[in-house]
């Protein structure tokens, strides 16, 4: 075969190798200029817990240790700045009037206005710095206090991403009531605003205890000193910055397994997780939520049993049904009948009888499940495997325990149970306070049921995974400069200004912002 001449030379593959890569070094250089150092931490609490301290202290860490300047905004001034609420001599008229505002502005300008006042002074702020045009990283923090429903974390997490971390403070109600005591609160204006802050009934109110539970990390002050505290907020920094190496504490693998143990509920009410360690803090047992089958244990989805066939679980029965919502429908609808028959109610009433009655604490009812519950599970299952270590040992658990629960915990000997998401119908302190206390100090006295204190089960993984190539350099620990470290999780700072501006926008349509 002749050869035929080329119209175009060859490229020479040495050549354009040397070529691609000096331009694939100078592209990604280009993209990595763009990362910011920003961050964004979130904090959240209920009413009564010095939430101010802590965001405080998180600046003065950030600011001496990694060399940071820091912002701190406070959502209520927003309130304040937008509202003609009044200030008084009381302070307990100064809270309601603000959280009075806050819920009228929402309902004027909708959940998360408040979250888009703090973004749009970012941007501004952001916007400031600005030189040439040029998107420039700055060593910022910004301390958002407080934020108190999810549309407000939602948007703080869409348009931030990885710069945002969340972080939930808490209190015990004891504390909480003492520190609004001094600022010369009653205990009936106490309960009332604890009560208040936890959860409003209100679409545009305030959702604390909702909130709260999807933090990054959860901060405890109890009897903590700041010391103490100040330890805790420094580790969690580390671990946004990768900054030092740091490990799970036990509490935190527990509480991990719990959350994961979660998912294997087919509940149709909810998913809760739980595990047991014993007097050293090793795993005995898990347990979830779930129908107990023949012969012991509870049902699971099995690889031979894809269809369900032999899996009896609620959701498999009768199309998926609810049995303890049949049976509190069933007590209802009887209530009703017996009042229609003894004359008590009119037949025009009935509809308005049973909303009363659906909407009372019988909506509450737990006793009609049949399911075992995760505490319940995790109990039995450490005492068959484990036996006399359950006694002395801790549970954790993805959620406040029920009464129900409450009394097999204690009859098991669990020293101290922590939890994570609260649970309003349980009963436990009310029918248990001779043996449940939910005081840090009552080690030893009794059973001791605390919010969890530690990274969030949701972000273990995210937060304790190691980087590729981050701890050793020539066989030794890596040094850091913390001065210049950036935080592990970034992204790139073109992305934001975008983002930002249709908060603006949206601003600007309300009429909270100059055209």
């Amino acid at each position: 075969m002749s050869e035929v001449a080329l119209a175009f030379p060859l490229p020479n593959p040495e050549e354009n190798k040397s070529k691609d890569s000096v331009d694939e070094r100078t592209l990604k250089k280009r993209i990595k200029d763009t990362y910011t150092e920003e961050l964004i931490i979130g904090l959240c609490g209920p009413v009564g817990t010095d939430i101010h301290y802590v965001a405080t202290e998180i600046g003065a860490i950030i600011k001496e240790k990694y060399s940071y300047e820091v912002e701190i905004i406070r959502l209520s001034d927003f309130i304040q700045n937008h509202t003609n609420v009044q200030k008084t001599n009381n302070h307990y008229q100064n809270i309601s009037n603000l959280i009075n505002a806050g819920n009228h502005l929402r309902s004027e300008k909708g959940n998360s206005v408040l979250a888009e006042l703090a973004i749009n002074e970012i941007a501004i702020k952001r916007e400031l710095k600005r030189k040439g045009g040029d998107f420039k990283s700055n060593r910022i923090c910004y301390v958002i206090d407080s934020i108190k429903n999810n549309e407000e974390l939602e948007l703080f997490r869409l348009i931030y991403s990885n710069l945002f971390y969340f972080i939930g403070v808490f209190s015990s109600v004891e504390v909480r009531e003492k520190n609004l005591e001094n600022k010369g609160l009653t205990k009936p204006e106490v309960y009332q605003l604890i009560d208040r802050d936890s959860g409003e009934e209100l679409d545009f109110g305030q959702k604390v205890s909702d909130t709260f539970v999807q933090s990054d990390f959860f901060l405890r002050i109890e009897q903590s000193t700041s010391a103490t505290i100040n330890y805790k907020i420094a580790r969690y920094l580390s671990l946004i910055f990768n900054s030092d190496i740091v490990t799970p504490t036990s509490d935190e693998t527990a509480m991990y397994q719990a959350f994961a143990a979660a998912g294997n509920s087919a509940c149709l009410s909810r998913q809760v997780g739980a595990s047991i360690t014993n007097s050293k803090g090793e795993i005995i047992s898990i347990g979830w939520n779930d129908v107990p089958k023949y012969n012991g244990g509870v049902y699971t989805t099995i690889k031979e049993d894809i269809l369900g066939s032999e899996d009896f679980r609620c959701i498999n029965l009768h199309g998926g049904v609810c049995f303890n919502d049949i049976e509190k429908d069933l007590i209802r609808n009887l209530l009703v009948d017996k009042l229609m028959s003894q004359g008590l109610i009119k037949k025009e009433d009935m509809g308005k009888v049973e909303d009363i009655i659906k909407k009372s604490r019988i909506k509450e009812l737990i006793e009609f499940s049949r399911a075992v519950h995760a505490e319940m599970h995790a109990i039995i299952i450490g005492s068959q495997k484990s036996g006399h270590d359950v006694i002395g040992g801790k549970l954790y658990c993805t959620t406040y325990p029920c009464h129900n629960c409450a009394r097999h915990i204690i009859a098991a000997g669990i020293k101290d149970v922590y939890y994570i998401e609260p649970y309003r119908k349980s009963l436990a302190i009310k029918l248990h306070d001779d043996a449940i206390s939910e005081k840090e100090n009552d080690d030893g006295k009794k059973v001791r049921v605390l919010m969890f204190d530690g990274v969030s089960p949701r972000r273990y993984l995210d937060l304790f995974k190691m980087m590729p190539n981050s701890r050793k350099e020539n066989g030794k620990k890596k040094k850091t400069n913390m001065q210049q470290i950036s935080p592990k999780n970034t992204v790139s700072l073109q992305a934001i200004p975008i983002l930002e501006k249709e908060i603006i926008k949206e601003l600007k349509k309300k009429h909270l912002i100059e055209v």
